[in-house]
């Protein structure tokens, strides 16, 4: 088959499309036929992206939709200007460091806010353009596996590290998926997880206006790539996830070395937390409360 008639006639919203593990999902996906819509917080980032992408594949066909997940009213605003049928969401836009006392402009922790809460809010008032076999993937991270959910701290002051707070933003995101799953377990629709590994921007290729590192930094990072991938190879897993034929509802996909830091997609095991029932149907409660948005899934 073309590869450029593999996936026509589907289409797929990426968060935070611009840059990053994002960015090469789009890049892969149009590659293969897709349309792609790139949820962006920055419009002029997102035209960049468009560019970047159909300077590799010409004939993409790309859509932009303003996106800033750490806004609920921007949320609602770009759900309800989807008028297009989505047959998959990947929920890739995140916060990765951040001071402890920063909030979105809803007042919410900064990093769970955007990560997991402003996804939350964005699939509940997606309803309307999701395919009858619609499937969402969640962008989770190795460092879910140190993280510890407390649905009654959510909206908390964070008081530890970045990137502890960070895993449990993943973490929450994660639990929400598999809980999605669960609720949707009489329809077509089924949610997954994946994760990128350890993926870095000095052994990516180069993407004028979307990826752009110092030749200095790619001549060092060099050799780690026996250990490492780029982020071109951290996106695979993922895109996998929202296209491959053998993906099942509750999946966990990444890297298939031995530590998951790089390698092809494989299914992978996910902490007992992010998988419990109990702490999944917890965090839908507090995040229909926090938000104000209703989830009927």
């Amino acid at each position: 088959m073309d590869a450029l008639a593999e996936l026509h006639g589907r289409t797929i919203l990426v968060t935070g499309a611009n840059a990053g593990i994002g960015y090469w999902c789009v890049e892969q996906l149009a590659a293969r036929g897709a349309r792609v819509v790139l949820g962006c917080r920055s419009p002029d980032r997102a035209r960049q992206a468009v560019a970047a992408v159909r300077s590799q594949v010409p004939a993409a066909d790309l859509g932009i939709l303003p996106l800033d997940l750490g806004s609920l009213t921007s949320v609602a605003e770009a759900a309800v200007g989807v008028d297009e049928q989505l047959d998959a969401v990947i929920c890739n836009a995140g916060v990765k460091a951040a001071r402890r006392d920063a909030r979105t402009s809803d007042g919410l922790d900064l990093m769970v806010g955007t990560n997991f809460l402003g996804h939350f809010a964005l699939l509940a008032q997606l309803e309307h353009a999701l395919a009858q076999d619609a499937r969402v993937v969640a962008v989770g991270s190795l460092a879910h596996r140190f993280a510890d959910i407390d649905p009654a701290t959510l909206s908390d002051s964070w008081r530890g590290s970045s990137l502890r707070q960070y895993g449990r933003s993943k973490a929450a995101l994660m639990a929400f998926a598999f809980e999605l799953d669960r609720r949707w377990a009489d329809s077509s629709r089924l949610a997954v997880c994946a994760h990128p590994g350890y993926a870095v921007d000095p052994l990516t290729p180069q993407r004028p206006g979307a990826v752009e590192t110092p030749a200095i930094l790619r001549a060092l990072a060099a050799p780690t790539r026996v250990v490492v991938q780029g982020k071109d190879g951290g996106a695979l897993p993922i895109v996998h996830a929202a296209t491959g034929a053998d993906v099942v509802g509750g999946d966990y996909w990444g890297p298939s070395s031995a530590l998951e830091f790089r390698g092809a997609p494989a299914r992978v095991s996910a902490s007992d937390q992010v998988h419990s029932p109990a702490t999944g149907a917890a965090l839908w409660d507090a995040a229909e409360r926090i938000t104000g948005v209703p989830f009927s899934a």
